[in-house]
């Protein structure tokens, strides 16, 4: 149904003349009679006053089907940086009332798909409120810094270092996925968020027995399994056996992105910033080089951070608009909340110059 008919239904539905709803609207009755036989369709600016009229919402008036609003919401998903408390209210609903109904139609994907988007909405409204959380924790830090529940509140929103070792540890992650990996045992990418936990908390010895269980499995990626071996031992303190590993992967790998990549960010991870950034500039090498496409700009990332630390911001400044030139140029993003973010970490980076 398209929307000339959707209209007509509506205004019949509710036992609206022409006329009554051209006066709401500030349109002649000549024009809804044109919109509603399919001769032209109202302009997009009276589209919010026409859902209002009718008591249904924009998308309603289309008729879109399941498929477009769920791209629909992809696309908000993605490209806003906040939802208004209606957005995040009507997006809830649309996808809880599908929830049940929607995974028994669909068999590409028969389960969760659905509960994904949920958990993508709500991560959404978590990442956007988390801003203001630190925001204004950070200006309650500058007029009062001896309060500790500002403090805290900062380390939750940031995701920044806690001291307790009981509050650092990763207990329910791992449990979830131990139980993941013993429920779908062929299913590789588990292991690897198991091993990354575990090896956090320093539980190497269970780390290392699902690296052995990793390796066997036929999805297993051989080129992660030096550099978790390598994770284990910097884990256990053995450094000299951790950069042995290394150094004999990167002889066998140098040539490889996603192996240049790893052996960057255990270099960064242990603070030789330099060497870090030779890698880092090796890895944005093959990547430009052999044309890669997983539209990743992590190595961007990782270089414009080593050079706010080594207190080049200028250098950092290039890098931020690298990644900003990598999202037009792979992705065709000049605006939404991903080039925000860039643009505003370039205006703290520059007002660090001064």
């Amino acid at each position: 149904m398209n929307i000339g008919n959707k209209i007509k239904a509506l205004r019949l539905q509710s036992s609206t003349t022409q006329e009554i709803l051209a006066d709401a609207l500030g349109v002649s009755s000549q024009s809804v009679s044109k919109w509603e036989n399919n001769i032209c369709a109202p302009d997009i600016s009276l589209l919010p006053a026409i859902s209002e009229f009718f008591g249904v919402t924009i998308d309603e008036l289309f008729d879109l089907s399941t498929e477009q609003k769920l791209h629909r919401i992809e696309n908000m998903l993605d490209y806003e940086k906040e939802l208004t408390d209606e957005q995040f209210k009507t997006t809830k609903e649309f996808l809880l009332e599908i929830k049940d109904t929607y995974d028994e139609n669909h068999m590409e994907r028969p389960d969760g798909r659905i509960e994904s988007f949920l958990a993508h909405l709500y991560h959404h409204r978590m990442v956007s409120d988390s801003r203001y959380v630190s925001l204004y924790a950070r200006k309650a830090m500058t007029r009062h810094p001896a309060i500790k529940e500002d403090q805290w509140l900062l380390i939750k929103a940031e995701g920044a270092t806690v001291w307790d070792w009981n509050a650092r540890q990763h207990g329910s992650t791992i449990e979830f996925y131990r139980g993941l990996v013993e429920k779908n045992p062929e299913v590789g990418i588990n292991y690897l968020f198991l091993m990354d936990n575990l090896i956090a908390d320093h539980r190497t010895k269970e780390a290392s027995e699902y690296l052995s269980k990793y390796k066997t499995l036929a999805e297993h990626k051989a080129i992660l399994v030096p550099i978790y071996e390598a994770h284990i031992a910097f884990a256990e303190y053995r450094a000299d056996d951790a950069w042995k590993i290394v150094s004999e992967y990167e002889k066998l790998n140098d040539n490889d992105y996603y192996a240049v990549f790893e052996i960057a960010s255990i270099y960064a991870m242990n603070a030789m910033y330099e060497e870090a950034l030779k890698r880092y500039k090796k890895a944005e090498e093959i990547y430009n080089t052999g044309h890669l496409n997983h539209g990743c700009a992590d190595h961007l990332e990782a270089q414009a951070q080593i050079y706010e630390i080594l207190n080049k911001y200028e250098d950092a400044i290039e890098y931020v608009n690298r990644q900003i030139e990598f999202l037009k140029n792979e992705w065709n993003l000049t605006e939404g909340a991903d080039v925000d973010a860039l643009e505003e970490e370039k205006k703290r980076l520059i007002s660090l110059l001064k």
